[in-house]
């Protein structure tokens, strides 16, 4: 009934800091270490509110065709808190690549 577009929707900003911030780390010429987290943060709140998007679409359109059926909004809740989790996690790499970025660069002081 949700489909599978809401859950791809929500990881993607995860999988992108983890792609273009490791990136930024080693190779600070193609990509700024700075652009990218704010671009994924700014990208997790669009795609979330997307992902609820979809679903609330598909939940009325279910609920048109089988008009009977009992209405439950747990799904929606499931993915309220994914989407918790996931901006967690997207905060928490941004914070630990960060920590390694300064660690580099005082390594590269020294």
């Amino acid at each position: 009934m949700i489909g599978i577009t809401p859950l791809i929707l929500i990881i993607l900003p995860l999988l992108f800091q983890l792609t273009f911030g490791t990136i930024s780390l080693f190779r600070p010429v193609l990509f700024r270490f700075k652009t990218i987290c704010v671009t994924n943060i700014i990208l997790q709140i669009v795609f979330v509110i997307t992902a609820f998007t979809i679903v609330s679409y598909n939940f009325s359109r279910y609920f048109d065709q089988h008009p009977d059926s009992p209405r439950c909004g747990m799904p929606i809740l499931g993915l309220m808190i994914v989407s918790l989790i996931l901006t967690v996690a997207v905060i928490v790499v941004i914070l630990i690549q960060f920590l390694i970025k300064r660690c580099n660069n005082k390594k590269a002081k020294i």
